[in-house]
């Protein structure tokens, strides 16, 4: 089990927690993530799932991409845990669930 944290803004210290897969957006209705109050996030931004014992983050071909160590990513991109990524202007991290 794997609980995703947003790291600033108003949504800061917000936890979703998730077992296999998660998707992060902007619409409530499309996805288990949702980060509404993030104008620059698309309705279905991006996901996260576990691959055996790793973690893979994947931009769902949203309008302003995904960022991981200050670059857009392409295709699914290994993902450590405690690692921040930034979708839209809401940094988010997975940690291990507690």
């Amino acid at each position: 089990m794997h609980v995703l944290e947003a790291a600033n803004g108003p949504l800061d210290g917000k936890r979703w927690q998730f077992a296999k897969t998660i998707e992060i957006g902007r619409d409530a209705t499309l996805v288990q993530a949702a980060l509404a109050v993030d104008s620059a996030v698309s309705r279905k931004h991006a996901r996260i799932e576990r691959s055996g014992d790793e973690l893979v983050l994947c931009d769902l071909n949203s309008s302003n991409g995904t960022l991981m160590r200050g670059e857009a990513i392409a295709g699914a991109t290994p993902l450590q845990p405690g690692e921040l990524f930034l979708v839209g202007r809401t940094l988010l991290r997975v940690l291990p669930a507690s």
